[in-house]
């Protein structure tokens, strides 16, 4: 943009007309020169425009090339706003990608388990099952038997959690019980 018309009307474009950023848009580039700070005062004062919005104005005429002044005719190297945009988006996939499956299988669900408690065990320094290996199958094989709640005595104090049959919110109250959180209220002794 060599001639101050050509960068009027980058101006008259980019600003809407009658506003004061437009208003101060082409007052400061038909100054041709960096403004000084002076300048900007008196500019300020001309225009009722805030100081902070003349230098995001500065900002955005740096952006498009039009302040400060450029020394030499030619094109500048900085890239426009449209050309960055381009550049900066990411390739297009050439192979177009699969639907997503609603649910996972099982398989692929045992295997991501098996994938995280590998890294969760290299992570901890712990030595690292086989991934291969499925610790939830030996698991399965262990018929473990719990009591039924018609054969709990809980009065046992020798009882422990592991050993007793019960209810997510029975076992929270029978570890409450057993710290003593109960111990102040009457007929609890």
């Amino acid at each position: 943009m060599a001639d101050i018309s050509e960068k009027l009307k980058a101006v008259d474009s980019r600003f809407r007309h009658n506003s004061k950023q437009w208003e101060a848009a082409r007052w400061i580039v038909r100054q041709d020169h960096e403004i000084t700070t002076e300048e900007r005062k008196a500019l300020v004062q001309e225009i009722p425009i805030k100081y902070g919005s003349l230098t995001g104005l500065l900002t955005e005429l740096r952006r498009m090339d039009l302040y400060p002044p450029q020394k030499n005719s030619e094109k500048s190297t900085r890239l426009s706003i449209p050309e960055r945009i381009e550049e900066t988006l990411h390739p297009v996939a050439e192979e177009p990608m699969l639907p997503l499956q609603e649910y996972a299988t099982k398989e692929d669900f045992e295997t991501l388990r098996n994938s995280i408690n590998f890294l969760a065990s290299v992570i901890s320094g712990e030595d690292p099952l086989n991934p291969d290996e499925n610790p939830g199958e030996s698991e399965k094989d262990e018929n473990i038997e719990g009591i039924q709640p018609e054969e709990m005595f809980i009065a046992d104090p020798s009882l422990t959690r592991a050993s007793v049959w019960l209810k997510p919110k029975t076992q929270m109250y029978f570890d409450m019980a057993r710290q003593g959180v109960f111990a102040n209220y009457a007929g609890t002794r």
